[in-house]
């Protein structure tokens, strides 16, 4: 009998152990994102710039607060099937949702306001950790000063961070090769570089 096979395999098994996936939560991502990609089983569609794109609810509210409240809170948009999605390009939703589906995203100097301006409007808060440390690596002597602008736009904290170390370190250098970019720093940037005890001579 069934039942009595069932009871002799409880009665040899003593232990109880919690067992894991390695697979899992990134294959059920990938269908996710595959449902995303064929518009089938999406409960939301997102306009913007007149683009069309699928996505499912849950997944945007787990990856963004943003979505979290529209949908979740009593707004307009928690029974709608359609948004509108004003300050984002079509090409910054694309790619932003791209980051929710698969954690990854393809930055390049072609995108990446794009991505800024989406990824902070829908506050997806890894991917704007993600586009400051890809930031961070292409700073450089030539665009500190327009990477700072970036960071404090979009509250960049990590690369605000970052230019100022660049600058307590090569200030001096840049004194003497690039003299008119020192001047026209601003002076809350040009404040927090020289109260710096790391300033070097």
């Amino acid at each position: 009998m069934p039942s009595e096979r069932c009871l002799s395999i409880q009665e040899m098994l003593t232990g109880q152990r919690l067992c894991h996936s390695e697979s899992h939560n990134d294959s059920v991502l990938a269908a996710l994102n595959q449902q995303r990609s064929d518009g089938i089983l999406c409960d939301i569609t997102l306009i913007a710039e007149e683009q069309k794109f699928h996505a499912h609810k849950a997944v945007l509210a787990a990856c963004s607060d943003y979505f979290r409240a529209m949908f979740s809170l009593c707004m307009v948009e928690s029974g709608a099937d359609e948004v509108n999605l004003h300050g984002v390009t079509s090409l910054g939703l694309k790619q932003a949702l791209e980051f929710a589906y698969t954690g990854q995203i393809l930055l390049e100097p072609g995108v990446i306001q794009d991505v800024l301006a989406a990824g902070s409007h829908l506050q997806l808060l890894e991917l704007l950790n993600l586009c400051s440390h890809y930031l961070i690596q292409e700073l450089n002597s030539f665009n500190y000063l327009d990477l700072y602008r970036l960071a404090d736009l979009f509250n960049l904290t990590l690369l605000e961070k970052a230019v100022i170390d660049f600058l307590v370190k090569h200030l001096s250098e840049l004194l003497k090769s690039r003299p008119e970019d020192v001047l026209t720093l601003p002076y809350c940037l040009l404040q927090e570089v020289l109260k710096s005890d790391r300033l070097t001579s």
